[in-house]
This record gives C-alpha cells, sequence and structure tokens, in this order.
C-alpha cells in the first residue's frame, strides 16, 4: 500500500503533464519544481528530478524563502507558509506558476490545486480562476478528475 505523500508526489508528476503555460517557456529550460517551506515529501520527489514533462526535464529546486522562488514553474506550497499564503499567492501569480498545496482551503484563496482527502482517498481541488490569473492553462482530462473546479 503506497503511503499518503507517494501518493501526492506521483499526482505532483501527472500534474506538470496536463497544465501549459502562456506564454510557453522556452522548450529548452528545464522545467523548474520548487518545495516552498518544510518539505513534506522527504526523499519522495527526487526521482522526478530528470525526468521528462511535456519534453522538458524536471528540476527539484527548495528555495529558502519566497525570495529565492522566483524561477519556479511549479510551486509547492508547504504547510509551514500559511502564514504567508496571501503574499505567496500573489507572487506564484506574477511569476507564472503554478500552486499545489495541501493547506486546507488553499484553493479557496486563490491557489490552483488543492490536495484534499476523502476518506482514506487522496483527491484534488482546482481553482481555474487562479489558473487563468496565472497564465495557466489546464487540461480537460485533469479537469474531469478534480474532485471540485472553481470555474
Amino acid at each position: 500500500m503506497r503511503s499518503e505523500y507517494e501518493i501526492k508526489a506521483a499526482y505532483f508528476y501527472n500534474f506538470t503533464q496536463f497544465v501549459s503555460w502562456t506564454p510557453t517557456p522556452d522548450s529548452e529550460l528545464p522545467l523548474r519544481v520548487c518545495v516552498l517551506g518544510e518539505n513534506p515529501f522527504g526523499d519522495l520527489l527526487q526521482p522526478l528530478a530528470g525526468r521528462k514533462s511535456q519534453g522538458r526535464t524536471l528540476e527539484l529546486v527548495n528555495p529558502e524563502d519566497l525570495s529565492t522562488a522566483a524561477g519556479c514553474h511549479v510551486l509547492f506550497v508547504s504547510s509551514s507558509n500559511l502564514r504567508n499564503l496571501p503574499a505567496v499567492i500573489s507572487m506564484a501569480e506574477k511569476g507564472q506558476m503554478l500552486t499545489i498545496s495541501e493547506l486546507p482551503g488553499f484553493v479557496d484563496a486563490g491557489g490552483i490545486i488543492g490536495y484534499v482527502k476523502q476518506g482514506n482517498i487522496i483527491r484534488f481541488e482546482i481553482n481555474l480562476q487562479a489558473a487563468d490569473a496565472a497564465g495557466v492553462s489546464i487540461n480537460s482530462r485533469l479537469l474531469e478528475l478534480a474532485s471540485r473546479v472553481i470555474q
């Protein structure tokens, strides 16, 4: 049986495959996947480093704080950023980042994808308004799998 974070790590990789950015980032550059704050995944995201997603190499980064997160394409916002969430979401929107978190109410607070636990099942919610504001397009196949989509 897979752990909660093994499942979330698998989702994490799949999220990178079903989103696109406007304007499209240079395909020669790596797709920077960042975990801001305490990393709840441990080493579970490490196998993603060097893998390809949409023809781009994934590069894992753990920015020390918000000021060093610029340049991330995908930003996981850990629970240690709860107090700083409005500033994180604002910076991520300006930086055209796909934001992902497990913070309760994340998508209602302006995040793009939020993990939710329904019983023993890990699902996710999507905020399309936040995605549009950040210039992130989400494939309809991913939207169909979401437990809730904010239009």
